[in-house]
This record gives structure tokens, C-alpha cells and sequence, in this order.
């Protein structure tokens, strides 16, 4: 019980307490934007590479 009571007055004590907000987060927003338009560009590619062909005797 004393650790739980040392926690809440650390988080409770005057300075410690952060503002509520994430402080140069942008570098991780690029890189979760470049990971999901990397693996869209993939998937498409993959679905382009496994496209049926045409068959000989088909009319277009």
C-alpha cells in the first residue's frame, strides 16, 4: 500500500504533471503514413502481378 500512496503523490506533486499533450509526435505520424502507402503500393502491385490473363479464344 505505501508504493500506491508514493505513486499518487509523485503523480500528483506541483511540476510533475505533463500538460496532457504529445510534444513532437509528427515524425512518427510520416512514418505510420509511409508504412500504410508502402504496403498499399505493395498490395497493389502483388494483385496487378497475379492478374488472370486473358484466355486465347475470348471476344473483347
Amino acid at each position: 500500500m505505501t508504493t500506491l500512496s508514493t505513486l499518487l503523490m509523485l503523480a500528483a506533486a506541483p511540476g510533475q504533471v505533463g500538460s496532457g499533450r504529445l510534444v513532437g509526435g509528427w515524425g512518427y505520424v510520416w512514418a505510420c503514413y509511409a508504412v500504410t502507402i508502402a504496403s498499399l503500393a505493395l498490395y497493389a502491385l502483388s494483385l496487378w502481378v497475379r492478374r488472370p490473363g486473358a484466355s486465347p479464344d475470348a471476344k473483347e
